[in-house]
Formats: C-alpha cells, sequence, structure tokens
C-alpha cells in the first residue's frame, strides 16, 4: 500500500466510480468494468484514513449493486453476484470480465461492426498496456477515430494539470504522444506541464521537438523564448 495519507487519492476513487455509472447508464459495459478495475485496484492500494475506507467500501459495494440490477450489464454477462466488502475477490473477476470484453471488442473491431466509441475505447485500452503499435495499426488513416483518442487524452492531461496532478498529466499527453508523434500541439501542452514542474531542460526538448515538426508554430515560438528568458539550468 502507499505508505503516505493523501486524502485527494481516496477523493480520485469516488471520481472514478463516478464516472463508472455515466457509462453505465450509456449502457457501454466496457468502459464501465475498466474504470471499476482502475477503482478496485487503486483502493487495494491506497492507504486512507478509516472514514475515507469506511466511504470507500460502501461507494463500491453500492456501486456492484448497480451493475447486478443493471440490463445492459446483465445483458452482456448474464446474472452475477457480487459480495460486499471483498475488494480482492471483486477485483479479480472484473479483470476476468474486462478480459472477456476487450476479446469482444477486438473481434468487433476485426469484423468493422463496433460502434465508433466503441473502437476508441478498445484502441486506448492498448495504448494504456503499451501496445501503440497495434494501436496505430487499428486507427489506420481514420481521422475522426484519432481525434476521438486524442480530444480524450488532451482533456484528461488538462483536468490533471488543473488539478496540480503534473505526472498524470504528462502520462496522459505521452499516451497522445503515442498515437499521434508529430501533432506539436501534444508536445507544446507537454512543454508546459514541464515548465510547471520547474523542469526547463525537458520543457526546452519539447517545445523544440514542436517547432521541428512545424516551425511556423507561433505559440510554439513564444514558449521557447519564455523558457529561454527563465531557464537558469
Amino acid at each position: 500500500m502507499d505508505e503516505a495519507i493523501v486524502r485527494e487519492r481516496a477523493s480520485e476513487i469516488s471520481r472514478t466510480l463516478g464516472n463508472c455509472k455515466k457509462f453505465l447508464h450509456q449502457g457501454n459495459v466496457y468502459a464501465c468494468l475498466n474504470g471499476f478495475k482502475e477503482a478496485l485496484e487503486k483502493t487495494l492500494v491506497t492507504r486512507m484514513l478509516p472514514a475515507d475506507e469506511k466511504e470507500i467500501k460502501e461507494a463500491v459495494n453500492d456501486f456492484q449493486r448497480q451493475l447486478m440490477t443493471s440490463s445492459a450489464f446483465k445483458n452482456t454477462f448474464g446474472p452475477v453476484t457480487f459480495h460486499d466488502d471483498d475488494i480482492q475477490s471483486s477485483l479479480a473477476f472484473v479483470r476476468q470480465m474486462v478480459h472477456v470484453s476487450e476479446e469482444a471488442l477486438a473481434e468487433s473491431l476485426a469484423g468493422g461492426q463496433e460502434s465508433q466509441e466503441n473502437r476508441a475505447l478498445m484502441i486506448m485500452r492498448l495504448i494504456d498496456k503499451g501496445e501503440h503499435e497495434k494501436a496505430r495499426a487499428l486507427i489506420g488513416k481514420n481521422e475522426d477515430l484519432l481525434n476521438f483518442v486524442l480530444h480524450t487524452y488532451n482533456a484528461a492531461g488538462i483536468q490533471s494539470r488543473k488539478d496540480g496532478n503534473f505526472d498524470k498529466a504528462i502520462l496522459e499527453f505521452k499516451k497522445a504522444l503515442a498515437v499521434a508523434p508529430d501533432d506539436e500541439s501534444i508536445l507544446y501542452n507537454l512543454a508546459r506541464i514541464h515548465i510547471e514542474k520547474v523542469a526547463w531542460k525537458l520543457a526546452e526538448e519539447f517545445i523544440r521537438e514542436a517547432l521541428k515538426i512545424n516551425p511556423a508554430f507561433k505559440e510554439g515560438q513564444q514558449l521557447l523564448n519564455y523558457i529561454q528568458a527563465h531557464r537558469t539550468s
């Protein structure tokens, strides 16, 4: 478990569960389960105050009840029973269901039968696992699909930056970069976040890379000038 108690981590788990409920309401079972898996994994490794831990367990139990009564979930997996306050068993079960969902999505992707949103979610799952070449191959020349993926990661990165979670922001922007290495705007975002981390050298490297791709990138040149004026080492 994490050694330090950081209450924001409990809040992050709560927000993830909230997103799971939205996906479930929309009938997007794969995104719902993938988020639930993430929430359970974080719950197991996060050290919390007793009150926060009790609240998170109750939220998990409540969400499991919603899953068991969801028609979208039952249509996909049939009747399933979760047990309260058994995070470890629930996680093992959800991991199995995510694996089954991924296999089904992969078959649908191959046959061109899946919706654009689910195709994007499957591709992002591959990116999350580091399978960048496979993700790029699935995107191919589909600009709409690429834009959906990039928008999702960029939005997550920008929100993480606003929340002060710079490391998570960098992770999200780098996921976007994995499928769009020639996108100067992503490199610009990475430069900005490294400025906020006072990592001037890395910030300059990212913005110079952006300017190699697009020498006419006015905002990029302005940011480079700013970095050079403020960099101390």
